[in-house]
């Protein structure tokens, strides 16, 4: 964890009150933080940092990290490895998904925060315009692999073909990405570790149909989303799963109820004032859809349409 975060991270279980960590070095190399811990004054739990990375989840979240199966699993990583940078390796079957999100992103000298950033490509575009960016996801073999990333500056990886057979991958970075200003942790969507009015710009990116409680999510991104000159990017292909939340905390996909309606127009409201969710309301500046791919293996996809809404303030 670099050390920049350390003024920036409050207590997961303790939002409402906005208690700072205080950060307890056991090794560290240059401005990174490699073994330690985070600590709360006011509930007393500790937060491991380990092997550069920080694990800052509240109590419910916890069992995900060691979870080997669905986002930690080699698979999975390959998959997403794939869809983030095959645009880079320029592999015939790759998307523009992530120069269309980027496109969006505007100079300023504020603060970034990419949610549910997976293996950080979005975080690395954030970079090219804001003098921080943090990147956030529960899958902690996401972020070690996007941490990997950040100090090595390059791509390398086995792209899964068929079963155990895989191929090697390699790729040169941007070099008009800042690693410097860039950093990991993992971190819940739900419960954002970070004092209210920091980000200047916010993205979510194919993650509310994902979390327990849309409508948390989003209020949660309100709350750390500064009052003036902010931008709010938001994609989803609004997939609603029981398995993933209850049909009554959908925002969309149902007959009656909260969720009534298509999802892109529910939340869209919401960008606009209903229900006082964004407070202030968010300008919307753009509007569409955007193709993505999920890599599997050579002869499996998934094919996604992902709905972005664009919302600002002046």
């Amino acid at each position: 964890m670099k050390k920049w975060l350390k003024d920036k991270l409050i207590c997961p279980e303790c939002i409402n009150e906005e208690v700072l960590l205080d950060l307890n070095i056991k090794e560290e190399k240059e401005d990174d933080v490699t073994e330690g811990e985070l600590s709360c004054s006011l509930c007393k739990r500790t937060y491991p940092i380990h092997n550069g990375v920080a694990v800052i989840l509240p109590d419910t979240t916890m069992p995900v990290i060691s979870d080997c199966s669905g986002y930690n699993s080699k698979n999975m990583l390959s998959s997403y490895l794939w869809s983030h940078f095959s645009d880079i390796f320029k592999d015939p079957c790759a998307t523009d998904a992530y120069q269309v999100w980027s496109s969006f992103f505007k100079k300023t000298d504020g603060y970034a925060l990419d949610i549910g950033c997976s293996v950080g490509r979005l975080s690395f575009e954030l970079s090219k315009t804001h003098s921080n960016v943090i990147g956030i996801d529960t899958s902690i073999s996401f972020i070690k692999k996007a941490r990997e990333l950040l100090f090595k500056k390059r791509l390398n990886f086995d792209l899964v073909i068929e079963g155990l057979i895989t191929e090697e991958r390699s790729c040169d970075f941007d070099t008009a990405w800042n690693y410097d200003r860039i950093d990991f942790i993992v971190a819940d969507a739900l419960r954002l570790p970070f004092r209210k009015k920091l980000f200047s710009t916010v993205t979510s990116i194919n993650i509310l149909e994902k979390v327990t409680r849309p409508i948390q999510h989003l209020t949660d991104i309100n709350r750390v989303l500064t009052e003036e000159k902010s931008m709010f990017v938001f994609s989803d292909p609004f997939s609603w799963d029981e398995a993933v939340s209850d049909s009554k905390h959908w925002l969309g996909g149902v007959s009656n109820g909260n969720g009534k309606s298509r999802g892109i127009d529910n939340v869209a409201s919401l960008f606009l004032g209903k229900k006082g969710i964004f407070d202030p309301p968010l300008e919307i500046t753009d509007k569409g859809n955007v193709s993505w791919k999920i890599r599997k293996t050579e002869n499996l996809w998934e094919y996604i349409n992902s709905q972005f809404i664009v919302g600002t303030r002046n």
